[in-house]
């Protein structure tokens, strides 16, 4: 064969996609799904189950009130629901026992709200290291984002370490949406835009113009962008990683349960879940 380049495509022959993860389970988030549903993104909501149905305002004036636990499963039906831990607590302090504890109470618990796996999780107030990383591995998360704006489109190594490209109140936040969506690079493959927050700020900001503009914008790009909740990202990335190739590579073998796309030079490649494909010949 001759030189190779593989490059992995998001379902639909994409090369980009899009992700968003919202925090606390805030009253907001009705808004913000409404805005969101309209457009057609797609996000990931992470809840702290122990506080769900608390009633509280910021600095007097602003709701942070969150959500009623029976309203969880109909309210994020069209999005995934992932942890905060169970009391928002900092899980760098408490201790492993606890740590672990917060974890996988609010797993359970979320996991019985909503019938569905719990697979992703967001750090409270962004702290973590390798202790809390292991202990989500152990407990069966997949996936954890930090706080840590990159101001790039590059995804992790690590998933359970997976920093944003930038928070919604970012100044770059439509620049970088344009570049994202606008830009054309021959060889970029697995592009990602992940955008975070807490919908309650858009109250204490008062711009919620900023997510509409930013919704209807990304949303023109529908054609060349997958909108994707976190784990459905994590899920389609671990499978084209996780791809088996023999000594020549002209054999590839697909050990999960997801279908991948991959460009081989100016071939698509669809590679079907358990399934050993024949790779087209390259020119030397």
């Amino acid at each position: 064969m001759g030189k190779r380049f593989d490059m992995m495509l998001y379902p639909g022959g994409k090369k980009k996609a899009l992700t968003l993860s919202y925090d606390d389970g805030v009253c907001q988030d009705r808004r913000l799904i409404e805005i969101l549903d309209r457009y057609g993104l797609k996000c990931t909501f992470n809840l702290g189950s122990g506080v769900l149905g608390y009633q509280d305002q910021l600095g007097g004036r602003v709701s942070i009130s969150k959500v009623m636990p029976e309203e969880v499963a109909s309210l994020y039906a069209n999005h995934e629901v992932a942890g905060h831990g169970l009391w928002h607590s900092s899980l760098v302090d408490i201790g492993t026992p606890a740590a672990m504890y917060e974890i996988c109470e609010d797993r359970r618990r979320l996991e019985e709200l909503t019938g569905k796996l719990v697979r992703g999780f967001a750090y409270p107030f962004g702290l973590e290291n390798d202790d809390v990383r292991e202990i989500l591995r152990l407990a069966g998360i997949e996936s954890a984002r930090t706080v840590v704006s990159t101001h790039s489109f590059a995804l992790p190594k690590d998933f359970l370490k997976w920093d944003p490209t930038c928070h919604h109140n970012d100044p770059e936040l439509m620049s970088m949406a344009k570049e994202f969506c606008e830009s054309d690079r021959m060889f970029a493959s697995g592009e990602l835009f992940y955008l975070w927050g807490h919908a309650y700020e858009f109250d204490v900001d008062q711009n919620w113009d900023r997510i509409e503009e930013f919704a209807k914008y990304v949303s023109g790009y529908r054609d060349t962008v997958w909108f994707a909740t976190n784990t459905e990202i994590v899920e389609y990335v671990k499978a084209f990683r996780g791809l088996r190739y023999s000594s020549d590579a002209r054999l590839v073998y697909n050990p999960s349960a997801t279908t991948v796309l991959v460009q081989v030079m100016r071939d698509v490649v669809e590679i079907p879940a358990g399934a050993t494909v024949v790779m087209p010949e390259t020119p030397l």
